[in-house]
C-alpha cells in the first residue's frame, strides 16, 4: 500500500493521537473487523465481517488487510477502535464464516448518509 494521505481519511477530532506503536504491532498480524452499517435515521441495514493480516498502517493512507481470499481491502486508520484479542472464536453473524484466535478486533459502526 502507497503511505500517501488520503482524502478520505482525515480525522474525526483535531486532538485525535496516533498511536504509532500499537500501528508498527498492527502490521503482520491478523484482524477481524465487525463492520454494522446504519441509515441516516440509526435503522440496522447489514452486518458484515473483514478478516485478513495488515499489510501496513499509516495515519493518512488507511489500514491495508490482505483478506483470506487475497483480496486488498483498506480500512479507515481509526486504531481507537482496535483492541488485542483474548483468543476465542468470532462470528458476527450465522452466515459469515469462524474466525479462530485473530491477534486483534475492530468493532466498527456506520451510518450510510441519506441520498436525496
Amino acid at each position: 500500500m502507497d503511505d500517501k494521505a488520503d482524502d478520505r481519511f482525515t480525522p474525526l477530532h483535531a486532538d485525535q493521537d496516533w498511536d504509532a506503536e500499537l500501528a508498527r504491532d498492527l502490521v503482520g498480524a491478523t484482524l477481524f473487523v465487525g463492520i454494522t452499517i446504519f441509515d441516516s435515521e440509526n435503522n440496522l441495514l447489514e452486518r458484515d465481517q473483514i478478516f485478513g493480516t495488515v499489510e501496513s498502517v499509516a495515519e493518512g493512507a488507511g489500514i491495508a488487510l490482505i483478506l483470506t481470499n487475497g483480496e486488498p481491502y483498506v480500512l479507515a486508520p481509526v486504531l481507537d477502535a482496535i483492541e488485542p484479542c483474548a483468543g476465542g472464536t468470532y462470528q458476527l453473524s450465522e452466515d459469515h464464516e469462524l474466525v479462530e484466535d485473530p491477534d486483534y478486533v475492530m468493532w466498527v459502526d456506520a451510518i450510510r448518509p441519506a441520498l436525496n
